[in-house]
């Protein structure tokens, strides 16, 4: 592992001087970052050349599962099974055996198939949420060049029974996703926006509200991608330059700078308090103060 530059303080987030560390290199587009809280292996995605990868810390990348389908986002159902959205298929998919068999859970909305699906999350009652826009349609680097049936980029929310229900079909290219730390309200951003937009769940799943909740601006590469809280409520977003950071309040706290453009991040390690970063051609690691939420949900 190479420490790179250090990092300014962000309080509560890193202490000054904190180094970035790179663990992987030698991809092509790394995405979809998850951690294993029990078997402590970190799975991440190449989109590109329609492989994922699992690191278990030394140097040690294995392949998990390939081809792919240009996989993108991934993240664990309540089992502990990996979800992984597919670019070239228009797929969400369910590993059930180590990435040796998949099986496809969503396809189509009302018969019709969906964009490309990018980034997924779980809560604890099993629903799954996902963002699909159209990246995996109109990028020969994210997916297969095809026309878009859906009229429209959407978010969708596919319970344990198997029902797809559209829940906001206004964005103009949905990306990241995650809960805040209670789990009833929703962060998504747009890659276009470039904005966080926030929503209030409902009980039976809807949403309500929507407003811009940020707007992702700054210098270097990168747009609104992956997205995560922590356990005090601080919401972490890629943009441009690296992952930025901001207060509950929607304060902009810092920017973790990264040396390649950053697409994704989960946090990981025993404590889970390791920031792993999908950026580019590489995966980097930093140590920081805060602590994330739980990968499976529903456990401590």
């Amino acid at each position: 592992m190479r420490d790179l530059s250090p990092q300014a303080e962000i309080p509560g987030v890193l202490d000054a001087g904190t180094a970035l560390r790179k663990i992987a290199g030698n991809f092509t587009f790394t995405e979809g970052p998850i951690w294993h809280p029990q078997d402590h292996w970190l799975m991440f995605s190449d989109i590109a050349e329609s492989n994922q990868w699992r690191w278990y810390g030394a140097g040690d990348v294995t392949l998990f599962r390939t081809p792919t389908n240009q996989a993108n986002g991934n993240c664990f159902d309540t089992s502990g099974a990996v979800v992984t959205c597919e670019h070239a298929s228009s797929h969400l998919v369910r590993h059930d055996h180590g990435g040796k068999r998949v099986t496809v859970i969503a396809s189509h909305y009302n018969g019709t198939p969906l964009n490309s699906p990018n980034d997924v999350i779980c809560d604890t009652s099993g629903r799954l949420w996902f963002t699909d826009p159209s990246f995996g349609r109109i990028r020969e680097d994210l997916g297969i060049i095809r026309d878009q049936e859906l009229d429209f980029q959407g978010v969708f929310r596919l319970d344990p029974d198997g029902t797809l229900a559209l829940v906001v079909s206004d964005f103009q290219q949905p990306n990241g996703l995650c809960f805040d730390v209670t789990g009833t309200k929703l962060f998504v951003n747009d890659s276009w926006g470039p904005h966080i937009r926030l929503f209030d769940i409902m009980a039976d799943g809807s949403l309500s509200g929507g407003g811009v909740w940020a707007v992702i601006e700054g210098e270097g590469e990168g747009v609104p991608d992956g997205m995560k809280v922590d356990l005090a409520g601080r919401l972490y977003c890629n943009g441009p330059g690296g992952v930025h950071v901001y207060s509950p309040q929607a304060e902009k706290l810092g920017v973790i700078a990264t040396p390649e453009k950053s697409t994704n991040f989960c946090f990981g390690g025993p404590a889970r308090n390791t920031l792993f970063i999908t950026a580019s051609t590489s995966v980097y690691a930093i140590d920081t103060l805060a602590q994330g939420t739980p990968m499976i949900p529903g456990a401590s």
